[in-house]
């Protein structure tokens, strides 16, 4: 949320704490309505997990500060109504649990399946491997053929001494 334009004409930090506890913290029922329907009408769209979330977190925020929390329950159910249709699996599974899950525990689940299930993830197989291949390295060969043991022509000294 940008608050900024809140406290532009703000001179003092007491100035600035008295408007935004003026601004968030009042219980008036227009802002808690707005609120709750700025819950109703999350969507995730091509927005990442991580940025999903932290948005219906900072909603979840203010409901708290404005007096007016809402249910963990309720915090799930915006939560999986507003993902992509790529989450319903996972949302489907969620769903079952007994207890709602914490805002730290459906993240960590929403992340693992993102990652497992993100488009771009075989492609990571396409980069090359970190050490080189003898065929890349042709000098390797050479270096190595300088160094090799003749025994037939150190055969005859060895007999000799």
């Amino acid at each position: 949320m940008d608050i900024l334009h809140l406290v532009v004409n703000c001179q003092t930090y007491s100035c600035v704490w008295r408007t935004l506890e003026k601004a968030l913290a009042s219980p008036l029922n227009s802002r808690i309505m707005q609120l709750h329907r700025s819950f109703k009408d999350l969507r995730q769209g091509d927005a990442s997990v991580t940025t999903y979330m932290q948005h219906t977190k900072s909603l979840f925020d203010e409901l708290v500060v404005a007096g007016r929390p809402l249910s963990l329950e309720d915090f799930n159910f915006y939560i999986f109504y507003g993902f992509h249709d790529k989450f319903k699996d996972l949302v489907s599974s969620l769903v079952t649990k007994a207890e709602p899950l914490s805002y730290a525990d459906l993240h960590n689940h929403l992340l693992t399946y993102e990652f497992l299930h993100k488009s771009s993830l075989p492609a990571m197989t396409a980069i090359p491997p970190l050490l080189p291949t003898p065929s890349l390295l042709p000098s390797a060969h050479l270096a190595h053929r300088h160094h090799q043991f003749d025994f037939s022509r150190n055969r005859s000294r060895l007999r000799g001494s």
